[in-house]
């Protein structure tokens, strides 16, 4: 009996224009150790990934421990100034040793396209970095392909429930993070999965395309980046159905709303969701749609 990924079964187009993405160049890889590649699903939405063990030392074309090091500081910079670059020690700890990393790469001459036709709203010194980047790669003699996107997430205490924590990409506009995360959760065969994000983080787009986000908690005082809290999606859902409207619009940087929001939570009074497209325009600002229900006394 085949076994569908539980993402595959609720959102089983989302990697349709994976094809196209190779066929501009990307290809696709998944990091991870030989002793978790039993329980991975290599070949996600029927798209084969290319396998890289963070612990090999066979001799290969280019250095599978480069390339994890240019992921490492590229993700660094996709993050701008939300101050939560990537400690090489957590990448090994977190993401190879107990899951696995869906990387995204482009050969080094497309990179060098990519970069200087690239605007990078996210930051106005983001090509300057990405520069400095292909210099440390000409450097070092460094000749394979280059990380432009990825998805990471670590395994819960629960079967079937993962915690993400790193979606990016520098390629805006064709879907590349839409596709690494569809990617990654058919490779870790995530039931439900769990996040942090803040709520103006335009990652939220990507996010609420698997569903909305239940809130499980408003905000994250404690984490680094202001305006955090955490949703997860529950990928178990049946597909379709017609999507709620709003019950308001919340500011991005409404902190005492988002205080009031979790004493709701807290109190048994209310859940909340973060409903599609995440971000929403009116009279200018970008405002997050919320679903509030209450619950039964």
């Amino acid at each position: 009996m085949t076994f569908t990924p539980a993402v595959e079964a609720r959102f089983p187009d989302f990697a349709d224009h994976t094809d196209t993405l190779v066929g501009h160049g990307v290809e696709f890889f998944l990091a991870s150790n030989a002793t978790l590649r039993p329980h991975l699903n290599e070949a996600p939405y029927g798209h084969k990934l290319t396998w890289l063990d963070f612990t090999e030392t066979a001799e290969k074309d280019w250095s599978i421990r480069d390339f994890l090091n240019f992921f490492n500081v590229i993700n660094g910079i996709a993050f701008g100034d939300r101050g939560i670059p990537m400690p090489q020690w957590v990448m090994v700890d977190l993401i190879l040793m107990p899951a696995a990393a869906l990387i995204a790469g482009l050969p080094q001459e497309e990179f060098a396209a990519m970069v200087e036709r690239s605007t990078f709203r996210f930051d106005t010194d983001v090509k300057q970095l990405l520069r400095k980047v292909q210099q440390d790669m000409r450097d070092s003699g460094y000749r394979g392909p280059v990380p432009v996107g990825g998805y990471c997430a670590a395994p819960s205490a629960e079967p079937g429930r993962w915690v993400g924590w790193s979606l990016w990409s520098l390629m805006p506009a064709v879907g590349l993070g839409k596709a690494a995360k569809a990617l990654a959760l058919s490779a870790y065969r995530a039931q439900k999965l769990d996040g942090v994000t803040q709520y103006d983080n335009s990652a939220l787009k990507v996010h609420t395309e698997f569903g909305a986000l239940k809130i499980l908690v408003a905000t994250v005082p404690f984490h680094t980046s202001p305006g955090s809290f955490v949703y997860q999606s529950d990928l178990t859902l049946p597909a379709g159905g017609r999507l709620p409207e709003p019950t308001f619009l919340l500011d991005p940087f409404d902190y005492s709303r988002q205080r009031a929001m979790q004493k709701d939570i807290e109190a048994g009074r209310c859940e909340f969701y973060v409903l599609p497209p995440g971000h929403v325009r009116r009279d200018g600002q970008t405002y997050v749609p919320i679903l509030e229900k209450e619950l039964p006394r």
